[in-house]
């Protein structure tokens, strides 16, 4: 799934509905959140990819993960618009999320020239969908796939696996991944 080094770890999960997608993906926010509080020397984008199929949920993964980080306006897919901004109280500073969508990219460098790069540069969690669209990118800390378990409907349930890597910019997952575990084990 990844061209990363071998991830700190990979959880497969088979038949999901939205429900189960939206449990793991909240998880996946307090972990991150978490990681970030323990962290505070942290000054770089926390950067987690999302892969799959048209319709198979990318963006429905990232409003459940918004929303354990207590964002409360309409969340919308950045299709269009290529980044939608939010922020968010991380113990009395401001924390950037910011939730792009490469889909619609005409180029895979255009990106980088359009200003997105400093994005990275900040201290933020930023959600991408369709990285593979964009060349260049910074490695994620945390990759994700979605894809239809069987057919391609709506309703049908989908297959997530998930990597965590821990990066040389310092901020590690080894803390909170074992609260994550359990919390997702019990979804």
């Amino acid at each position: 799934m990844s061209q990363n080094p071998k991830p700190l770890l990979r959880k497969e999960f088979h038949h999901l509905d939205t429900q189960a997608c939206e449990r793991i993906a909240a998880a996946t926010a307090r972990l991150v959140l978490q990681a970030l509080r323990q962290d505070r020397h942290n000054t770089t984008a926390v950067q987690i990819a999302l892969r799959g199929e048209l319709g198979a949920g990318k963006t429905t993964w990232v409003r459940g993960f918004l929303r354990a980080c207590g964002i409360r306006d309409r969340v919308k897919s950045p299709s269009f618009s290529v980044v939608e901004s939010y922020e968010i109280d991380l113990e009395g500073a401001a924390l950037p999320i910011h939730h792009i969508d490469f889909y619609r990219q005409a180029s895979p460098a255009d990106w980088s020239s359009a200003g997105l790069r400093d994005l990275f540069a900040q201290q933020a969690i930023v959600l991408i969908e369709w990285p593979q669209r964009a060349a260049g990118l910074p490695a994620a800390h945390i990759a994700l796939e979605l894809v239809w378990e069987d057919d391609v409907s709506g309703d049908a349930p989908r297959r997530l696996t998930i990597e965590f890597f821990n990066r040389p910019d310092g901020l590690s997952f080894d803390g909170p991944l074992p609260q994550w575990i359990a919390d997702v084990d019990r979804s």
